[in-house]
C-alpha cells in the first residue's frame, strides 16, 4: 500500500482501521487473564465454578 497516494480522508480511515485492529488484538490477548482473575474472585467469594460454565 502506498500511503503517499492516499487522500487525507483515506489516510485517516486507514489509521482508524489500524487502531481498531490493534485494540481487538490487545483485547484478545488480555481477556483470558481477566477471565482467570474474575473466576478466582468469584470462587473466593463463594461462587460455584460449575455455574460459570453455563
Amino acid at each position: 500500500m502506498d500511503l503517499k497516494a492516499l487522500t487525507d480522508g483515506q489516510l485517516n480511515e486507514h489509521l482508524n482501521e489500524v487502531l481498531a485492529e490493534q485494540e481487538r488484538r490487545k483485547a484478545l490477548a488480555e481477556i483470558p487473564a481477566q477471565i482467570e482473575e474474575l473466576t478466582a474472585k468469584y470462587v473466593a467469594g463463594g461462587g460455584n465454578l460449575e455455574d460459570l460454565a453455563q
